[in-house]
């Protein structure tokens, strides 16, 4: 994934709460556009698509009983007997205006795009008719879900690709991801393999917690033990998960409240450091001396959020929020108090906060001394699991809404 530079926000005013970093539309034409040559107005074409992209995505298998393409809840135990699969875009991004403004700036986004595969969207369990993705190796991150086709979906990204980058750019989900071992047994080919991870560039961590932000705040407050005590936050600066598609990065701007950077919550069913040390060993096998970039990435409320695919749909999420965060905090004040939650030693006082949410991901550079290196002693004494990273300026990566 590499560096993109936001544009101008919107205003604050417009959509107030919401850290948007997209330029406000115009309306405003250049009727002589067409008269410059072909090669610049080629180049403007191009420049208007330069822009990371965000891609989740799901390969199907065939199922063995019925023969039909479905979803895999766990990973098979042995590689699969048929290696056929669909690619099935769980949300598909948003096309580029570019691709619909004539025949000569789909042409070029044609170009732009190069790789051209079939796939499918999905709602629910039903697949809908088929489409085509186009991919840009250098600026489309994906993250794949159903790794045991994944050897023989990055080599096809590769014979498609006609500059023979292939695939650059990987997302592993932390809490799904099995070991680097069931992934290396499951590959269609080792030899292939060894070729699709020589290829990559950037290989990112992705950690969605199942909590939104105001179950977590309560969550933090309540699970004090060992003689630390969370204060009860409304933690605005946690970036929430989006939709995918395009998105800006830089170093997040906007001030981040106490004790948020220094309590991260990592909940999955094992280890996330050693998980993450065990496929960052893995790739280093396979590629001894060729560098690749690890990252961790953290977002909230992964399990609603990624249906958010507009600024009306953000602003609806934000507002959703801001009440039940009232009425939870209204309740643990009740005498007697009423659940969820029940403040047992006093009224915690409650900040209000101007800070403007980012829907996004926030992403973090894996190190052996960081708070998920294998040189780190792993956070215990709480029912839940915090990690430190206040060590670290969080790059804020914002979905364009």
């Amino acid at each position: 994934m590499e560096s993109s530079t936001p544009s101008s926000s919107e205003s604050s005013a417009q959509h107030p709460g919401l850290f948007n970093p997209v330029s406000a539309k115009s309306n405003s034409t250049f009727h002589l556009f067409p008269n410059l040559p072909k090669e610049v107005r080629d180049i403007i074409w191009e420049q208007n698509l330069m822009c990371e992209r965000y891609i989740a995505v799901e390969l199907w298998g065939r199922d063995g009983p019925s023969g039909e393409f479905c979803r895999r809840i766990s990973p098979p135990r042995h590689p699969p007997v048929n290696q056929h699969y669909k690619l099935v875009l769980i949300n598909p991004p948003r096309p580029n205006a570019i691709c619909g403004t004539s025949a000569e700036s789909r042409a070029s986004a044609c170009r732009f795009y190069r790789v051209h595969l079939p796939c499918y969207s999905v709602k629910g369990s039903k697949l809908h008719a088929p489409g085509t993705l186009w991919f840009n190796p250098e600026l489309d991150t994906l993250e794949i879900h159903g790794l045991e086709h994944f050897t023989t979906f990055a080599n096809d990204i590769w014979r498609h690709d006609r500059e023979k980058a292939g695939l650059r750019n990987l997302s592993l989900r932390l809490r799904s991801s099995l070991s680097f071992g069931r992934f290396y047994e499951l590959a269609a080919s080792t030899d292939q393999l060894r070729q699709v991870i020589g290829r990559l560039r950037y290989v990112t961590f992705i950690h969605y917690t199942e909590w939104d932000r105001v179950n977590m705040a309560f969550a933090k407050y309540f699970s004090c033990c060992l003689g630390r005590q969370f204060p009860l936050r409304y933690p605005r600066s946690l970036p929430v998960a989006g939709a995918t598609g395009s998105f800006s990065r830089q170093q997040d701007p906007r001030p981040i409240e106490d004790d948020i950077l220094n309590s991260i919550c990592i909940i999955t069913f094992s280890d996330s450091g050693q998980i993450v040390q065990d496929w960052m060993s893995g790739f280093q096998r396979l590629r001894p001396t060729m560098p690749c970039d690890f990252r961790f990435a953290y977002a909230t409320d992964g399990a609603e959020s990624p249906f958010i695919t507009n600024t009306a749909g953000a602003m609806d999420y934000l507002k959703d929020e801001g009440k039940r965060w009232q009425e939870y905090f209204d309740r643990g004040t009740m005498s007697p108090p009423e659940g969820p939650w029940q403040f047992s030693i006093g009224t915690p006082k409650q900040l209000d906060s101007e800070l403007q949410t980012a829907f996004g991901f926030w992403t973090f550079p894996l190190e052996p001394q960081g708070p998920l290196g294998k040189d780190h002693q792993r956070p215990r004494g709480f029912l839940i699991p915090f990690y430190d990273f206040s060590a670290y300026q969080p790059e804020l990566c914002v979905f364009h809404l």
